[in-house]
C-alpha cells in the first residue's frame, strides 16, 4: 500500500509541474550596451568620457537575447552641442545577424540624410515636455537589420554579439565644459500604446521564420540600462596656455596676475586652464608656476 501511494503522489507531482510549465508565459528579453573608444582608449557606460573638439568617438553597440531575431530597427540619439554627426557605420560583418540581413538589408542613416518627413518619427516615447526639451539639443541616427528570407531558411536565436561600430564626430566648435550623450533610450521602444516607434526587434516563433512574427508582444522586454554614453568637453589647450596661442609663457603669466587682481576677466575655460595648481583659485601661485614651466624650472604642473 505504501509503494502504490509514493507512485501516485510521483505521478502527481509530476503532473503538477508539467500543468505548471505549460502555463507559463515565454519571456522574450534583450539587453543593449554600448562601448566608446577614443583615441585609443575604451570606455563602457557609467563613466564620463572627455573628448576635446574634433575627436572621433567609435562607439559599439552590443545585442543578447534569447529569442529568434526578425527585423531590427532602433534609432541612436546623441547631443548636437557636442556632436556634429555621426560620420561612418561599420556593421559587424561576421556576426549572425549580419549574416543573414548582409549589405543590403543592413542600413545606416545619419540625421542628414533622413528625409524631412522622416525627421518627425521616431523620437522617444517622452512626455511632452519632456520630448520637446529632448528635440532641442539631440538629433539620432536609424539603423536596420532585416533578414533576408529569401537567401536564408534559419533564423538567429540567442544573439550575444556587436552589432554596428559607428564613428561620431565631435563638433570643431563644441565649448569646453559642454556635457552631452549618445543613447538608445528605452522609451522609445514600441509598447501597445506607441506601437509606430522605430525602436523594435522582432521575434521568429520558429527557427525556419514559417511561425508567426510578433512585431510587438507585451512579454518582451528590452534592457537599455547600460546603452548610453556620457561625455565632457576638455579644452583643445594645454594647462598654462591661459591665452591659448599654443604656447606656455610669460603672457599666461601676466594674463593670471592681471585676472587675480581684477584688471582682466578671464572665461571659464581660461580659468581651468590658468589653475596649474588645481586649488580651485586663480591667483600669483598660477602666475609663478606658470613662469616656471616657460623657464624649465619645472617640466609639469
Amino acid at each position: 500500500m505504501k509503494k502504490f501511494i509514493s507512485i501516485l503522489l510521483s505521478v502527481i507531482l509530476t503532473l503538477s509541474c508539467c500543468l505548471v510549465f505549460a502555463g507559463a508565459k515565454t519571456s522574450y528579453n534583450a539587453a543593449w550596451s554600448m562601448t566608446g573608444n577614443v583615441n585609443g582608449t575604451s570606455y563602457s557606460s557609467g563613466t564620463t568620457i572627455s573628448v576635446k573638439p574634433g575627436d572621433k568617438v567609435r562607439v559599439t553597440l552590443h545585442l543578447s537575447n534569447n529569442y529568434y531575431t526578425g527585423p531590427t530597427c532602433f534609432q541612436i540619439f546623441y547631443s548636437n552641442d557636442v556632436f556634429s554627426k555621426a560620420s561612418s557605420g561599420e556593421f559587424n560583418k561576421s556576426g549572425k545577424l549580419y549574416g543573414v540581413c548582409g549589405k543590403t538589408y543592413s542600413t545606416f542613416v545619419d540625421w542628414e540624410k533622413v528625409s524631412a518627413g522622416n525627421r518627425n518619427l521616431g523620437w522617444p516615447n517622452y512626455s511632452a515636455d519632456k520630448l520637446a526639451e529632448f528635440k532641442k539639443n539631440h538629433q539620432f541616427l536609424r539603423v536596420t537589420m532585416t533578414p533576408n528570407v529569401m537567401a536564408t531558411t534559419t533564423a538567429v536565436g540567442n544573439l550575444n554579439e556587436d552589432l554596428i561600430t559607428i564613428t561620431f564626430d565631435v563638433s570643431s566648435s563644441a565649448q569646453p565644459g559642454t556635457t552631452g550623450e549618445i543613447i538608445l533610450p528605452i522609451e522609445s521602444m514600441r509598447t501597445s500604446e506607441y506601437k509606430t516607434g522605430y525602436f523594435y526587434s522582432s521575434i521568429y516563433l520558429t527557427s525556419d521564420m514559417l511561425g508567426d512574427k510578433l512585431m510587438y508582444s507585451d512579454d518582451q522586454h528590452f534592457d537599455c540600462s547600460k546603452a548610453v554614453l556620457k561625455f565632457k568637453v576638455a579644452s583643445s589647450a594645454s594647462t598654462g596656455d591661459v591665452n591659448k596661442d599654443g604656447k606656455i609663457n610669460s603672457s599666461d603669466a601676466l594674463l593670471v596676475l592681471q585676472s587675480s587682481v581684477g584688471s582682466v576677466t578671464l572665461t571659464s575655460e581660461q580659468k581651468t586652464l590658468a589653475d596649474v595648481n588645481r586649488d580651485n583659485k586663480i591667483n600669483s601661485s598660477d602666475a609663478l608656476k606658470i613662469l616656471q614651466y616657460s623657464v624649465g624650472s619645472i617640466s609639469k604642473f
